[in-house]
């Protein structure tokens, strides 16, 4: 079904951008007589292998993520945190061999990490818990409060308000930073958009610090998200079995009983 889904709302946009390619190439040729077609196929290759490799050329310039600190401790954060999103990657033998090796030895590292920090959110939930009890609240009350409390935090300072810094830095849509956000949070990662390459932007340290605690805590709230809702759907997966297998007990005693009316004694 969502395969459908998808197909069904980016075909049309793919098939306007592969006739854009086309109209584009043909009026390239045609006002550039001197290229021959094998010439722009070659060009087209290596600009693909460019953009592949983190070489992005813009009208102003070309993107050049080089493997400076700043990309390269991008390239791990997303790494260990499991999200790749792809932009930069290692390209040689001994750095891929070294990825897999640091990844080995780091995602299992990092999720120690995530845990610790559960801890620091799960803090806050803890001290609410208390001022709850204090007010003499029903327990079926205080998990429904603990509840919202936990989803509107972590809602408003992980997904809903990130996009607004992203619209000032990176110069996004709304819309596209509530993507972004949803998307590296979940460790999907696709690479469609990433932070910090923007050439029109001269990034501050401190919106690398603050990238730096989003992804950190986002992540983990993610985490612990995903896990609730998994705890709910097992719960309910429960109470629907158990109510068929209740359904089923009272139809088969029903059924003894109006056989063997003796068994009513």
């Amino acid at each position: 079904m969502g395969a459908n889904i998808f197909q069904v709302l980016e075909t049309d946009i793919q098939e306007e951008l592969k006739l854009s390619f086309l109209d584009a190439e043909r009026n390239l040729m045609e006002t550039y007589g001197s290229i021959t077609s094998e010439e722009l196929e070659t060009f087209l290759q290596m600009l693909s292998l460019s953009i592949k490799h983190g070489i992005i050329p813009t009208r102003n310039g070309t993107i050049y993520c080089s493997w400076d600190f700043r990309n390269s401790f991008s390239f791990v954060t997303s790494t260990l945190s499991m999200i790749g999103y792809g932009l930069i990657a290692p390209r040689t033998p001994m750095g891929q061999m070294f990825c897999v090796f640091y990844s080995l030895l780091g995602i299992p590292l990092t999720i120690i990490f995530l845990q610790s920090v559960s801890n620091v959110l799960l803090q806050p939930l803890s001290e609410f818990e208390k001022y709850l009890q204090n007010m003499e609240m029903k327990e079926t009350q205080i998990r429904t409060c603990e509840l919202l409390f936990f989803l509107v935090t972590g809602l408003s300072i992980f997904i809903l308000l990130p996009p607004l810094l992203f619209m000032k830095m990176e110069g996004w849509t709304y819309k596209e930073g509530l993507y972004f956000a949803f998307i590296s949070l979940s460790t999907i990662g696709f690479g469609d958009y990433i932070l910090g390459i923007n050439p029109a932007n001269n990034y501050s340290s401190i919106y690398v610090a603050i990238i730096t605690l989003w992804c950190t805590f986002g992540l983990t709230w993610m985490a612990l998200f995903f896990d609730l809702i998994s705890k709910n759907l097992e719960k309910a997966k429960i109470k629907l079995t158990s109510n068929k297998l209740w359904q089923k007990e009272s139809q088969s005693s029903w059924i003894r009983l109006y056989f063997w009316p003796s068994l009513r004694r």
